[in-house]
């Protein structure tokens, strides 16, 4: 396949019944992984399908406080895990709304009941399913001997990134908790209870209050470029990019705040003022004409969208508060 730069990796996290989310596969090729959800009834049983909300629920943190060590590879954030004595990495990943999936490639399951379908840019298809159950799983330290309504897929794409590529951790997993993302020190903290604990001893650079839409596990705030008007999501399960319109990204080139560099489709980026609060630079963002595969999806209807990863929050320390909907960042 041919090689791309392209940075976004997204599957169908959190995507509706009936969506269609086309992403690219990151810095690995510039097929699509395209995915269909049937709707809640499954037609190949005729039994209802758990919601998102309801799936792995064993797989959700009850714990006050949770540390979890992250494994960076390039830039996405891992962590260590097993499944059934099968050792990989799942990737944390807030753009996926389920608490656990399973790439089916590395893991082979069983059974299930599919529930969608996909396929690669290639052409070759595969099966989205729904696992009554998957036993044994362990996410760094915590062991879960039962995971009920367990999502798996095909995900061999990601193997790309890391050999042992064994799914995703998503936002169900710690819904009721905020999370602390420090890149640095190589850990996730996540807490159940407020700021009071989780800023304690840190030095807040700014607060950002977010708006979320369609899906409650993708934060979205107002921004400029330049001066043009933009919206930006956030996601850790990415390093960033630029949706634009060809005259849009024509203007920002004229006046300097694109500026490109030795990589095809990839600009220094400068100008960007997010929620009239903070001002950043980001090195290398992928710039695509718009919108962005995930825009339906997620409810973004502006001309420019901004999908900011690890190019941005590589810069602070994160808090990530969807109970409050408030972004915090931090001084490393």
């Amino acid at each position: 396949m041919q090689q791309s730069h392209m940075s976004k990796i997204k599957l169908a996290g959190g995507v509706t019944a009936g969506s269609r989310l086309a992403c690219a596969a990151a810095a690995l090729t510039s097929a699509t992984f395209v995915v269909n959800l049937n709707s809640p009834i499954s037609a190949a049983s005729g039994q209802v399908t758990p919601s998102v909300s309801n799936r792995a629920p064993e797989a959700q943190l009850t714990s006050a406080t949770v540390t979890l060590p992250i494994v960076m590879v390039r830039e996405f954030p891992f962590v260590q895990g097993e499944i059934a004595g099968i050792k990989g990495k799942f990737m944390l990943d807030t753009g996926m709304r389920d608490a656990l999936v399973i790439n089916d490639h590395r893991v082979q399951l069983s059974g299930g009941t599919r529930i969608g379908s996909g396929f690669f840019g290639s052409g070759q298809t595969f099966d989205i399913r729904l696992h009554a159950a998957v036993d044994d799983i362990r996410i760094a330290n915590m062991r879960f001997p039962r995971v009920t309504s367990v999502r798996s897929q095909d995900a061999r794409m990601l193997e790309g990134i890391t050999p042992d590529f064994l799914g995703w951790i998503g936002y169900n997993f710690f819904r009721d908790h905020a999370l602390k993302l420090d890149y640095r020190r190589s850990r996730a903290t996540f807490y159940k209870k407020g700021p009071q604990q989780y800023l304690r001893g840190e030095k807040v650079v700014v607060v950002l209050p977010f708006q979320t839409r369609k899906l409650p596990n993708h934060p979205l705030l107002m921004a400029q470029i330049g001066g043009l008007d933009a919206i930006v999501s956030l996601d850790t399960g990415m390093n960033g990019a630029l949706y634009i319109s060809n005259a849009d990204r024509t203007g920002l080139l004229a006046n300097g705040h694109l500026k490109p560099t030795s990589e095809p489709d990839a600009f220094d980026t400068t100008g960007v003022r997010i929620a009239n609060m903070v001002d950043i630079t980001l090195q290398s963002l992928e710039v695509q004409k718009g919108p962005s595969p995930a825009s339906k999806s997620i409810g973004v209807t502006e001309n420019t969208e901004l999908e900011l990863g690890y190019a941005f929050l590589k810069q602070y320390k994160t808090v990530w508060d969807f109970r409050q909907k408030k972004l915090y960042l931090l001084s490393r």
